[in-house]
């Protein structure tokens, strides 16, 4: 699905600052909230971190984007895709998304705390393949 109809299917007004930022994620995985406004910088000079910032606030609420929040790191931002987990470079601060069934552990938590679970977030601390 294009940017232009994934922002009109959630409402939201095919901006090119929001067509931007939707590349920036795109052609770069994830990306903090100072990456997106380096990237975008290069088209839009003018706009502001309030903009950018505004702009990705809008698309989290209807859940285009996702927000990962990594220990000890800054959030990053991504587009959002199937639930996945994330490897996170120990040397170069890579970060790859890798897909495990998480179904057994969320039925296992739910069933032994009757609680349900809303989001699942894991994430693991490695070395990539070009730092070995």
């Amino acid at each position: 699905m294009l940017h232009v109809d994934i922002l009109k299917a959630n409402s939201l007004k095919a901006t090119p600052q929001r067509l931007c930022i939707l590349d920036v994620l795109k052609n770069h995985g994830h990306a903090t909230l100072e990456d997106i406004e380096r990237f975008t910088k290069v088209q839009f000079p003018t706009l502001s971190l309030s903009t950018i910032y505004r702009n990705i606030d809008e698309m989290l609420k209807k859940e285009i984007l996702t927000e990962i929040k990594l220990v000890n790191k800054k959030e990053y931002y991504e587009i959002k895709k199937e639930n996945h987990t994330h490897m996170v470079c120990e040397n170069c601060g890579k970060i790859e998304d890798f897909i495990i069934d998480t179904d057994e552990i969320i039925k296992k938590y739910q069933t032994s705390t009757c609680s349900k679970i809303h989001k699942i977030t894991i994430s693991f601390n490695s070395t990539c393949k070009e730092c070995l």
